[in-house]
């Protein structure tokens, strides 16, 4: 019985998602209409108002919005522009040296921002440009800035795995220390990644275009000089959760106000015309959040009551099946679900029924937080929903989108096989637990 209650709300779900209703809205009339039609009691309803509210008062989430201001900062100040040319100038005459100063800068503002649009779109348009008049080919300079700004997700801080820690129930600090390690992992990956394309291709051309001008030590000691304000900030953020002097919403404030300090006194890149604008966006993003959370935790009400997610971990449980197959299909849902659904949008409609699966294999769920926003890195830049697509192409509209596409598949396999390294190594996860 459980399983076909579970087939009509997801059904149901399908078809109000097709008819054009935003997915919080979706989530929400689903759950509604589910508890309305078992219950056949309008005082069932009463349970809706303390579950929307509860949700999205929820202390972890008060770091949501807080992150995402200073996010915001960050990336409307100009300064991921400084940020890329200072790294740009330190690894002058490497091979594939702009590529790699590319995925430097998105791993740093990943580290300051929690979001992986905020991140290419901050770095999108001079890394990109700057790539292609040092001659890199139009897809390979997208493709990093595409691939670089999905750190932005995994990277503490990470907007997802907020979102994930509260479906999960599990400490959101725990998570951001879990991701650290595959984050730079990652990032080195990708780096690495464009170093041998580089030598592969001989950069006869880049090198002789880039000794037109000359670096001296002194350069690159004021380029360190630049970099040293975004060290302080991270240390700000991630020293304070992992030593444990601030939680997740203080980590997130102290962050937020040494991001107005640097941006607006230090750098002088803030105005109030921005700063204003700053707010309103942060303001919208956190309400559109928080009302898909809400609606996602009603739908979760309506499965765990009428023991859906019971009776599908059961049944994926009971099943002679290796759980590596289990896994598997699990990897290939989210991947799938990537190509139609947002991120945040993926998390909260799928986890209240995998979550309880993953429990029953006994898996760590800090571990598959990780391996779920892994895959969530893969959807944002796979068609053709992937978000970090539009946003690159937006500022690189002479670049046609297939070749934009093309150059973000190396990377797709490339955190592919960063996902298998984390799951046949779970303890990378752990390390700094």
């Amino acid at each position: 019985m459980e399983m076909f209650i579970g087939l009509g709300l997801f059904t149901s779900l399908l078809v109000v998602l097709i008819l054009g209703v935003p997915i919080a809205y979706s989530l929400l009339f689903v759950g509604i209409g589910a508890l309305l039609v078992l219950s056949g009691d309008f005082s069932s309803l009463n349970i809706v108002a303390n579950t929307y509210w509860s949700s999205v008062t929820n202390v972890t989430l008060t770091s949501l919005p807080i992150f995402m201001l200073m996010g915001a900062i960050i990336s409307a100040s100009g300064m991921g522009a400084r940020l890329y040319n200072s790294l740009a100038t330190i690894l002058h005459g490497i091979p594939g040296g702009l590529g790699v100063a590319t995925t430097l800068a998105c791993t740093v503002m990943a580290a300051v921002s929690g979001s992986s649009v905020a991140t290419a779109a901050a770095l999108g348009g001079f890394a990109i440009s700057e790539m292609r008049r040092h001659g890199y080919p139009d897809g390979e300079a997208c493709g990093a800035v595409a691939a670089g700004g999905t750190l932005g997700i995994l990277i503490p801080p990470s907007i997802p795995l907020i979102v994930y820690s509260v479906i999960a129930e599990q400490s959101v600090g725990k998570l951001f220390m879990a991701a650290i390690i595959p984050g730079l992992i990652m990032a080195l990956s990708f780096a690495i990644f464009q170093v041998i394309m580089s030598i592969r291709r001989g950069d006869a051309v880049f090198a002789r275009k880039d000794q037109k001008k000359t670096v001296t030590v002194l350069d690159r000691l004021v380029a360190v000089k630049t970099i040293g304000p975004f060290a302080v900030l991270i240390l700000i953020i991630l020293g304070s959760l992992y030593l444990g002097f601030a939680t997740p919403p203080e980590a997130a404030a102290l962050g937020s106000v040494a991001s107005l300090v640097l941006s607006g006194v230090i750098y002088r890149d803030l105005t109030w015309d921005k700063f204003r604008i700053i707010l309103v966006e942060t303001a919208q993003g956190s309400a559109m959040i928080l009302v898909v959370i809400a609606g996602a935790i009603v739908f979760g009400y309506v499965m765990t009551t009428t023991q859906v997610a019971t009776a599908f971990s059961t049944a994926v449980a009971s099943a002679s099946v290796s759980p590596w197959v289990v896994f598997i299909c699990i990897n290939f849902l989210l991947l799938f679900l990537g190509c139609f659904m947002e991120t945040i949008a993926i998390i909260v409609v799928t986890m209240p029924i995998l979550i309880p699966i993953v429990t029953s294999f006994h898996w760590n769920l800090i571990w598959f937080g990780v391996i779920v926003v892994i895959n969530m890195e893969m959807a944002l830049i796979h068609p053709p929903v992937g978000l970090n697509l539009f946003v690159v192409q937006n500022v690189a509209r002479d670049v046609a989108f297939r070749r934009i596409v093309f150059g973000t598949l190396p990377y797709v396999f490339i955190m592919a096989a960063v996902l298998a390294l984390i799951a046949i190594f779970p303890s990378l996860t752990s390390a700094l637990l």
